[in-house]
Parts: C-alpha cells; structure tokens; sequence
C-alpha cells in the first residue's frame, strides 16, 4: 500500500505561494532577486529556452537539438527539434524563433529557415549558448494581452496582475505531459506568510530563508549560491577618494554576519562570482583588516556616509546596521537610512547562469559599472576581467547566498536542481493524509 501510494500519477493541483507581486509575467531587466527569481521559476513552467546549462553537465539540448560555430564564434548554426508546438498550437518553426530572439539582441543577425537557425555577429559570441540558456531567452510569444505562449509543460490559464496565477497542464508538450493538472500560485506572500501557510497543509511549494535548511528542516532544499550580496558605492557619491571605499571594504568583519545575522547560510567572499564558478574565490581575502583601514584614513576628515538598502530585504537593514558598526571602528560614519541620496547601497543581485563570464557581465551590467570584457573561457582572462572590476572598490562583495524552497509531505518527486528550479513537471501529488 505504502509503496502504490508513492507510485508517480497524474492529477491534482499543486498549490504555490511566491514573495513577488507581477504585474506581468516577464523576466524583470533590473529588479530584486525575489522578483527575477519568481518570474523565472513561472516562466520555466510555460516556455524552453533553446539550450540549458547544467552545472556539471555542460550545454543540454532544449528546443535546439545540435549546434555548431564557425572558428571565430562569429556564425552559429542551431537545429530545431522537429514536432514542437507553442500552447496556440502553431508549429515551432526556425522563423518564428528567430522572430522572437532577433528583437532581443539588435546587435545579432538572426534568421530561420525550415529546422535551421542561424545566428551571426561582426563580433565573436564565444558564451553565445550560455546567453541563449538564460530565462529571458525563452522562446515565448505574447498574445495581445501579454499573456506568454511557450512550449512549455503548462500554459496559462488565467492570470490576476499583483495577485494571483492559474496553470494547466500542456497536454501536447514536447516533453511529456506533466504529472499535474494544474497550479495554482498566489503572488505577494512573505516568508513568514509562506511557512505557516505550509505548516497548516494550505499550500503545497513555498519559497523560504537558507537559514531554515541549516536548522535541519526535513523538507527544504537549498541550490549552489546564486546570489550576490554586495555594497555598491553611487557615482556622484561622497566616496571618491578610493582610499576610503578600500577602508571600508578593510572594515567589515563578514564571518560574524554570516553567522549570527544569516545563520551560517551563504559564503563569505570577496568575489562577485562564487567559488563553485570558478575556484579562485579565495584569492579575494574576506580578512577584515581594521588597522590597515585606519592606517588608509590617516589624517583624512571624512564627512557622514549615507548607506541604503531595499526595505522588501527582511534582513538587509540588520546587515547595513552591522557593517555600519564595523566601519566605526576604523573610523568611518554610516548613516542607515532610507530616504535621502544614498552614497552607498547594500544591494542583492541574482547570478543568471551557472557560466561564470555570463554572471560576471551581469552583475557589472546590475552594478552600473563598465562593460567587462571577458576575452575566453579561460580561468585567468576571467580572473583579470573580475579583478579589473573590483580593483577601484566601487563594489565591496559581501555574501554569495543559495535559494531555499520547502514542500509539504504530498508532494512527491521534490527535487529542486543546483541552481533552484523546482521542476514541478516532475512532481506529483498524493492526496493530503491530515
């Protein structure tokens, strides 16, 4: 009996709760990490991306089934699967992919003929795969509403702006039909609005703190660290003097608020892109160092700094006001606050693809910095790209942070990837034993 019960069937819904309240389903350009990482858990569930980039298995056929580039990674050349079709139920043609990635990349010539996508470039695209794998490169059209139409395991059925999301099962998915027959998601929910909807049996799959996984919660599951925590210094900011911005990177003491303040979830680090990327994180010291910060302030009169940080962050204000603490004691005022113009602001940043180049130009497309130029994959042309970046200290890397996600008991199949995807095709529903 116990063991038919866990045996994968199809039907039920499965009902989901996020932070972010949409008022469209896109992948949002600049925006808070909930929100990007909402709209891409969403986004997953209707549309494929043509590629997808796996940790440890590299580039994994989507939508496109080959590839290959000429010598100077200026002309690639993708093959379309062959019997995909989006939720309108029009044919996945080569054409209407390119009608949808041309206008997402001007700088690209992109075209499509019977299964064939070309895509061409006066510049070389040598991360060109890792770019197409990212969310917002999803082939997705749009009706006239907005609504997407993908060829994903399940299309949208209805959707309240700011409110709410129905899903149904895509009966003629490519992949597979999903074992659900639809979802149901509620918008604008916060963590603690999340774990005791959980806790009562009234919802399914929820977002929640990395810290709860430390505690040893049985059905919670945390990816790498995708996250970047990091303070970000204003261009018309008081802090041009760099000496000060290095005192300040020198003053802050992370072990303590990594401990205490995230209870020990995250890492550390004085990167912006994290360890598992790249191996070379610990070349960038964490050490605070508050007498060489001092020695950097010598017989310097420094005005007060205003630091800011995102009140939706329910842990931001705690960590501004710890790192203001640590920049007293080399000498440095912080005020915390919230209104004003900030000279420095505590900022959280999502890390879109496990490739490390393509997170690096993120993050200092994020930051307002200049563009990085990442040459190769090589580990050390990525290394002189990043430290170019931090060498000025206009950005301080605090913490890379992972995602968390809990399940209640009747989900089954809960297994979230490295990078925090739910993969809710995959899971089914047992009907709730309470």
């Amino acid at each position: 009996m116990a063991s038919a019960a866990t045996r994968p069937h199809y039907g039920g819904t499965l009902r989901v709760l996020m932070q972010s309240s949409p008022s469209v389903l896109e992948v949002p350009a600049n925006s808070g990490t909930a929100d990007y990482w909402d709209a891409v858990q969403v986004l997953a569930l209707v549309a494929d991306p043509l590629v997808s980039l796996d940790p440890q298995r590299g580039v994994q056929p989507r939508l496109a089934t080959a590839w290959q580039s000429d010598a100077g990674a200026r002309r690639w050349l993708l093959t379309i699967r062959r019997g995909a079709r989006f939720q309108d139920g029009s044919p996945l043609t080569a054409s209407a992919i390119a009608q949808i990635i041309g206008p997402l990349h001007p700088d690209w010539r992109v075209q499509g003929s019977g299964d064939m996508l070309t895509i061409e470039s006066d510049n070389a695209l040598p991360f060109l795969l890792a770019e197409l794998a990212q969310a917002r490169n999803a082939i997705v059209k749009r009706t006239s509403a907005g609504i997407p139409v993908g060829t994903g395991a399940f299309r949208i059925a209805e959707f309240q702006p700011g409110k709410s999301l129905k899903l149904a099962a895509n009966e003629d998915c490519w992949n597979g039909r999903p074992y659900v027959d639809a979802i149901e998601v509620e918008f604008g929910k916060s963590f603690r609005d999340q774990a005791i909807a959980l806790e009562l049996g009234r919802v399914d799959v929820v977002e929640t703190s990395p810290s709860v996984a430390n505690a040893g919660s049985q059905r919670v599951r945390t990816s790498l660290p995708v996250e970047l925590v990091a303070l970000v210094f204003a261009s018309n900011s008081k802090t041009q003097d760099p000496h000060v911005r290095e005192a300040l990177a020198l003053s802050i003491d992370r072990k303590p608020i990594q401990s205490v303040l995230l209870k020990g979830a995250g890492d550390p680090s004085a990167s912006l892109i994290p360890n598992w990327m790249t191996g070379y994180a610990g070349l960038f010291s964490t050490q605070a160092n508050v007498q060489r910060a001092k020695a950097l302030l010598a017989d310097s009169r420094l005005p007060s700094f205003t630091l800011t940080y995102d009140p939706r962050d329910p842990q931001a204000q705690l960590i501004a006001e710890r790192i203001a603490l640590n920049a007293r004691e080399a000498g440095i005022t912080l005020q915390v606050s919230l209104s004003g113009t900030p000279d420095i602001t505590l900022v959280r940043i999502a890390l879109p693809s496990p490739d490390p180049a393509t997170s690096l130009r993120e993050v200092v497309r994020q930051l307002g910095q200049a563009q990085v130029n990442v040459r190769s994959d090589s580990v050390e042309d990525l290394y002189q790209a990043e430290h170019s970046v931090l060498d000025s200290h206009f950005v301080i890397p605090l913490f890379h942070l992972p995602l968390a996600s809990a399940a209640s008991a009747r989900v089954r199949n809960w297994d979230p990837d490295r990078l925090g995807s739910w993969n809710l095709p995959d899971t089914w529903v047992e009907a709730d034993t309470r």
